[in-house]
C-alpha cells in the first residue's frame, strides 16, 4: 500500500479493535515500530494487569483468498521472528472466502466494515463481530459470482473430473467460449477454488468450496421456476407411472443412458432433491418429489397433478440450463440428476434440503473414486 492509505486504514483499524476490547482492565497501545520489524506494518500491545500482548498487524489495500496463501509462508517467518506472536491482518474488507481461510490458518483479522475475529490466550481475549458481507467499495473487477449463462456447466466438469487439465479443454468438454472459460478460471484461481502452476494448467480444485459457492447464487426454485403440485394418488403411485423398464436393454453407461432419458422426450422425468439425496445419506423421510421435465403444465395434465400453493409433495422444475440435465443416472428405474448437480440442488433448495446437500458432501468427500472421473478423456 501507499504510505498514506496505510496508515490511514491502520489507525482506524486500530480505533475499531481499542473500542472493542478497551475497559477498566485492559488497554490497547501502539508501539514503535523499528527497522528490524520491517516484515510487520505495525505492532499494537494489549495490556491487562498481570499480562500484555504483542500483535503484529498486516495491512491490506485490498485482500483476496489468494493472499492467504502468500500470507501463511509471511506469518511463519514472522512468527519465528516473533517468538510465535500472534498476527492481525486488516483491511477496508475481508470476504467471506477470505475470512474462511484466515479463520482456518488461525490468524487474526479485522475489517472496518466490522468483520472482526481474534482469538488471544494471554491476555484472554475472543471477539468475532459481523459486518458486511458485500464489498461497500468494489473494484472495477469485482469477484466471481458463480451465476449466469454457461457457469453451471463449467462448475460441472471441474467437480467432476479430477485435473490436471487445460482451459481449451475445459472449453472444448462445456462447450463455452475460451475467453469465457480463460476469465473465470483467472476470478477462481484468485478466490483460492482452483490452483493453477506453469502455462496455466489447472492442478487441482476446492470441489467442496466450488459447490458452496455455487450455492450461493443459485437458488432451486427460484432459478428454476418450480411450481407446487399434489399427487391426488400420493406419491408412490405416482412414482410407479416414471419408473423406466430395466429388463430390456439396461443402459450401463453414462451416454447410454443419457440417450436413452433423451428419447423419453416430453415425459422426460429428472429426480432431484431429497428423493435422490437418499441414495448416498439418509438424515429423514422425504415429503416432496423434486423433479426436472421440459413442460411443467404438460407434465402436470398426462399425470393427473393438481397445481397447489399449500402441501404440494411433487416440485415441477424446468432446468434454467442443459448442463443441469447431463451425466444422469437410473437409479431403480428412475432418472437422476448427476452427483455434482444433486448437491448444488439441496444446496441451494430450502427446508431441510441444505442440510442433506452438506451430509452428501460428506459423503462425496469420503467416496471420492466412486463418483469422480480421473480424466477429461472419460468425461
Amino acid at each position: 500500500m501507499h504510505q498514506p492509505e496505510e496508515r490511514i486504514l491502520l489507525n482506524k483499524a486500530f480505533a475499531t479493535l481499542a473500542g472493542l476490547i478497551e475497559g477498566d482492565d485492559i488497554r490497547l497501545v501502539r508501539q514503535q515500530v523499528t527497522t528490524h520489524d520491517a516484515q510487520r506494518d505495525d505492532v499494537w500491545r494489549i495490556e491487562a494487569p498481570h499480562s500484555f500482548c504483542d500483535v503484529a498487524v498486516q495491512g491490506y489495500r485490498r485482500f483476496t483468498p489468494r493472499h492467504a496463501d502468500q500470507l501463511v509462508t509471511g506469518v511463519s517467518q514472522l512468527m519465528r521472528a516473533m517468538r510465535e506472536q500472534p498476527v492481525l491482518v486488516v483491511a477496508p474488507w475481508l470476504s467471506p472466502r477470505s475470512r474462511e481461510l484466515l479463520i482456518e490458518q488461525k490468524i487474526n483479522y479485522l475489517d472496518l466494515t466490522g468483520n472482526v475475529w481474534v482469538r488471544l490466550r494471554r491476555p484472554m481475549v475472543v471477539i468475532r463481530t459481523a459486518g458486511a458481507e458485500r464489498d461497500p467499495q468494489p473494484t472495477e473487477r469485482p469477484p466471481v459470482q458463480l451465476q449466469g449463462k454457461g457457469v453451471n456447466a463449467l462448475i460441472r466438469v471441474l467437480v467432476d473430473v479430477q485435473p490436471p487439465y487445460r482451459m481449451v479443454q475445459l472449453a472444448r468438454a462445456t462447450g463455452l467460449s475460451p475467453g469465457y472459460v480463460s476469465r473465470t478460471l483467472e476470478a477462481l484461481d484468485e478466490e483460492r477454488l482452483i490452483d493453477r502452476g506453469k502455462n496455466r494448467l489447472v492442478l487441482s480444485v476446492d470441489w467442496q468450496g466450488l459447490l458452496r459457492r455455487r450455492a450461493e447464487h443459485y437458488s432451486l426454485v427460484k432459478t428454476n421456476h418450480a411450481r407446487g403440485y399434489l399427487a391426488r394418488t400420493g406419491l408412490s403411485a405416482f412414482t410407479r407411472t416414471l419408473t423406466v423398464d430395466q429388463r430390456t436393454d439396461p443402459p450401463s453407461h453414462t451416454d447410454a443412458i443419457y440417450q436413452k432419458f433423451r428419447k423419453q422426450q416430453e415425459d422426460q422425468a429428472l429426480v432431484t432433491g431429497s428423493f435422490a439425496a437418499r441414495e448416498y445419506v439418509r438424515i429423514a423421510a422425504p415429503a416432496q418429489l423434486a423433479l426436472y421435465v421440459p413442460d411443467p403444465e404438460q407434465f402436470a395434465d398426462r399425470h393427473g397433478l393438481m397445481q397447489t400453493d399449500r402441501g404440494a409433495n411433487v416440485l415441477l422444475m424446468t432446468a434454467a440450463d442443459p448442463s443441469q440435465l447431463q451425466r444422469v443416472r437410473l437409479v431403480d428405474g428412475l432418472f437422476h440428476v448427476g452427483i455434482s448437480q444433486l448437491a448444488q440442488d439441496c444446496l441451494a433448495g430450502n427446508g431441510r434440503l441444505p442440510e442433506e446437500g452438506d451430509a452428501l458432501i460428506g459423503w462425496m468427500t469420503e467416496n471420492v473414486a466412486a463418483w469422480r472421473r480421473r480424466a477429461l478423456e472419460e468425461y
